[in-house]
């Protein structure tokens, strides 16, 4: 499934530093926000710039961002957390600041805060998608989905071509039990990325919950022509014909997902009952 929850985080703000005599302090800053960097040297050389005495606030507050990914990277969220306030401490107008503790949190599982520091990230700069999306799928989470799908819609108003942003209100539409408007906004993500095989599984789920069998079949054929290992999609069409009384037909599906390590209660006890 698609990660709906945790959108990418924000990672190496730049930043600068000049003189000779500082040479060393800009090569540790480099360093802490090089993308191609290991974590451990993040987390390294973002920590010496930060002792150094060198930098501005902004700069340290971006130094302190930057470490706080790192752990974030390792699952050390409560250094992560801790991190982004001390970021926040020094430059509390930090948008991605709040969207990254928001990331963090959700992670921890305190879905209400997570919320909470979206809100704080919107507030500062409104037109952010990311934390709009975020929010909507902390939502999606705590079972708000009308707040979810109005979220989404927000983001859309901002970005009508970002797919992420319809795939996650289908969601909570669908949640809600509205399988057409989940239909309306999968073809949306198809049509923006067609090679989708995800959203193809997506659409199906939301076409037979409309009562459209054929066409939920079709959308999970295109889905494993598209990706032919993808062994949900195999589940989830095998499932539907076994349901549909065409069990032999359902066999072959429900035995490609079992191989491809598909790991499901349902086709658990579907594989054991052949044995019988």
């Amino acid at each position: 499934m698609r990660l709906l929850l945790v959108p990418v985080l924000a990672a190496f703000s730049a930043m600068s530093i000049a003189g000779p005599a500082l040479s060393q302090v800009s090569r540790n800053i480099d360093q802490c926000q090089a993308s191609d960097a290991t974590i451990d040297q993040l987390i390294v050389h973002c920590t010496v710039a930060i002792k150094s005495g060198k930098l501005t606030p902004q700069q340290e507050a971006r130094a302190f961002l930057n470490r706080g990914v790192a752990f974030f990277e390792r699952d050390q969220y409560t250094l992560a957390i801790r991190d982004y306030d001390l970021a926040l401490e020094r430059d509390p107008r930090l948008p991605i600041a709040y969207v990254n503790k928001a990331n963090t949190y959700i992670r921890m599982g305190d879905l209400n805060r997570a919320v909470m520091e979206y809100d704080r990230a919107i507030s500062l700069q409104p037109n952010d998608t990311q934390a709009l999306i975020g929010r909507g799928g902390a939502l999606i989470q705590l079972q708000r989905y009308q707040e979810a799908v109005q979220t989404f819609t927000r983001a859309i108003n901002i970005d009508s071509e970002d797919p992420s942003a319809y795939f996650n209100r289908a969601l909570a539409s669908l949640r809600q039990g509205n399988a057409q408007s989940a239909v309306l906004d999968l073809d949306r993500v198809i049509l923006l990325s067609p090679e989708d095989a995800e959203a193809y599984v997506s659409r199906s789920r939301a076409k037979q919950a409309a009562g459209d069998l054929n066409g939920a079949y079709q959308d999970l054929t295109q889905a494993i022509q598209i990706d032919s290992a993808y062994s949900y999609a195999y589940f989830r069409r095998g499932r539907l014909l076994y349901e549909d009384g065409r069990k032999q037909q359902a066999r072959d599906d429900l035995a490609t997902a079992y191989q491809l390590g598909l790991d499901h209660p349902w086709l658990a006890e579907y594989i054991a009952g052949l044995g019988n």
